[in-house]
């Protein structure tokens, strides 16, 4: 809704900015679908507002609900239950990139469980490593989703070069298990170094749910003549520190409005397993 909000008040500054990314038909519905996660089902696939993104969330959530009722319902029954209906809810095209996902499932318990040589994990970091600086400098340098013919369309939409996904998914998977023989997950690290990254990383969610209208709107801004002189650099300095103050009100105090939840409806300490 915050989104929804950015661009209705950038498209009324600059209407020209939102032209090809913002489409006012059923616009209420779109943002009750994807509130709901439901926006990437089957072959459908909407928006909320600007917010192009946001396509991904729909994936996450079903393979959380699939996983999770697979490894977490008591019996065999309720698995093969919960697990089929949730695969059925989702569809071929959201199935299509589950691979990508269960990759980093698998890249994790390699990473707590398995341990090689240092000869062979050298090798895997420099052959991962290689492959993925190559392939995303390019990318970074020319990459145009009118380049790859299909993605965002009909039929397949976002999960159109599921070839791709699968071959970028794997190196990082495979980068991650191998640099992890010298920073296992059992270290936990101090200083001033490991407590930024800790904490860039407690509002990753939050600057992926909102830096595309943020975008959006600084966009409109500088097409109506109302800020000048932004750059690049400054751009995105501005898009991370606004997504920061973000984080400070909705992802910084989850571990708060957890607490809170549980002390207002404490089965959910059992139920659900929400742990504060």
């Amino acid at each position: 809704m915050i989104g929804v909000a950015i661009d209705l008040w950038g498209r009324s500054i600059s209407p020209e900015t939102y032209q090809h990314i913002f489409a006012t038909s059923y616009l209420e519905a779109k943002v009750l679908i994807s509130s709901l996660f439901l926006h990437e089902c089957w072959f459908f696939s909407v928006r909320p507002g600007s917010n192009g993104p946001f396509w991904s969330l729909s994936y996450e959530f079903l393979y959380y609900m699939i996983f999770g009722s697979i490894m977490l319902l008591p019996s065999l029954k309720s698995k093969l239950i919960g697990g089929v209906f949730w695969v059925l809810f989702a569809g071929p095209k959201i199935l299509l990139l589950f691979p990508c996902w269960l990759i980093g499932c698998l890249a994790y318990y390699g990473c707590k469980s398995i341990r090689i040589n240092i000869f062979l994990t050298t090798f895997l970091v420099l052959l991962s490593g290689y492959f993925l600086i190559t392939t995303m400098s390019d990318r970074w340098l020319h990459w145009s989703p009118w380049g790859y013919e299909g993605l965002g369309t009909p039929p397949l939409f976002y999960s159109a070069k599921y070839l791709d996904d699968y071959t970028i998914s794997g190196a990082v998977a495979l980068f991650l298990f191998s640099v992890s023989y010298w920073f296992s997950l059992e270290r936990k690290s101090n200083g001033l170094l490991a407590s930024l990254i800790r904490k860039c990383a407690n509002c990753s969610f939050s600057l992926y749910a909102i830096h595309f209208p943020i975008m959006a709107f600084l966009g409109a801004l500088w097409a109506s003549g109302s800020v000048s002189g932004l750059g690049y650099v400054s751009g995105i300095m501005l898009v991370l520190g606004i997504c920061f103050l973000f984080a400070i009100v909705f992802e910084l105090p989850l571990k708060k409005y957890r607490s809170m939840l549980i002390r207002i409806f404490p089965s959910l300490n059992h139920k659900c397993g929400i742990r504060s």
